[in-house]
């Protein structure tokens, strides 16, 4: 099922392309209009980049059915020997595993890491072999290498063939779907998140976000560590609360691969594509 936003784009961009066709044909373009047009549908096309759940560009998944009481605590940017050993910890005693979208580059820098993750019953998954701000405007063939190397770098460590890929910032556009297909992974976004990714996020306020959206389906955006591993996320801290707040509600975090009733253990990602 095509999405509103995705209608909205084709067609914002056949108008545009109608309207400049019928101006050149009469030999008077009106520069003004077509440049105002211009501006929306640049405006559309970023916003179909940035908001990722419009799926402007094709699927994302971004939340679970509900149902089941079930949700996913997903955990970006890791992993890292000291921040996301704290998370295992803390989820450790309890009824809830989480998703960790973790980087290639740190995975082959902390595969021990990543055999602990693996080994308390949690689910990897991928975000990327560097956490690269460009993602979205590289082409599909990088974004499937991308992709590839950082499935190879968690397979080599634990021998777990990663099944979902957040792009770096959840920027998702036209390359990005294409190379996620060719890379044979589900591309995965978020319905609820904490914005502990910034430095100086307390405790009190990622905790008050994701209490405001928390409900049975939900894929929760946290980090486990920092994109340059500079300062720890408030949500390493929050977690004990969160946890908390899922029992209150009577909700239990799965992996993805159960929120979504998706087999836990598929082919390589890559493995019989071609770029």
């Amino acid at each position: 099922m095509t999405s509103p936003a995705r209608v909205s784009l084709l067609a914002s961009t056949t108008g545009l392309g109608a309207l400049a066709l019928h101006a050149a044909a009469r030999g008077e373009p009106s520069l003004a209009v077509i440049g105002a047009l211009s501006l929306g549908w640049g405006a559309l096309v970023t916003t179909g980049v940035l908001l990722p759940w419009l799926e402007m560009y094709g699927r994302v998944v971004s939340r679970g059915l509900a149902g089941s009481a079930r949700v996913a605590l997903t955990f970006d940017d890791g992993p890292h020997p000291v921040t996301t050993r704290r998370v295992l910890e803390a989820l450790a005693p309890t009824r809830h595993r989480a998703t960790f979208f973790v980087l290639g580059e740190k995975a082959r820098r902390h595969p021990d890491v990543l055999r602990e993750i693996h080994a308390s019953g949690h689910t990897l998954a991928l975000h990327g072999d560097s956490h690269d701000w460009l993602h979205s405007f590289r082409w599909s063939s990088s974004v499937r290498a991308d992709i590839v190397r950082a499935a190879a770098a968690v397979e080599a460590a634990t021998g777990a063939r990663p099944r979902f890929f957040r792009p770096p910032l959840g920027h998702t556009s036209v390359t990005t779907v294409r190379g996620v297909r060719l890379a044979g992974v589900t591309l995965i976004g978020w319905s609820s998140r904490g914005f502990d990714g910034m430095q100086g996020r307390s405790v009190e306020a990622v905790v008050a976000r994701v209490r405001r959206t928390l409900e049975d389906g939900e894929i929760v955006m946290l980090h486990d560590a920092a994109e340059h591993d500079d300062f720890e996320p408030a949500s390493v801290r929050a977690l004990p609360q969160l946890v908390a707040l899922l029992d209150q509600r009577g909700l239990r975090s799965v992996g993805l691969e159960a929120l979504l009733d998706e087999p836990a253990q598929a082919s390589s990602p890559g493995a019989s594509q071609k770029s």
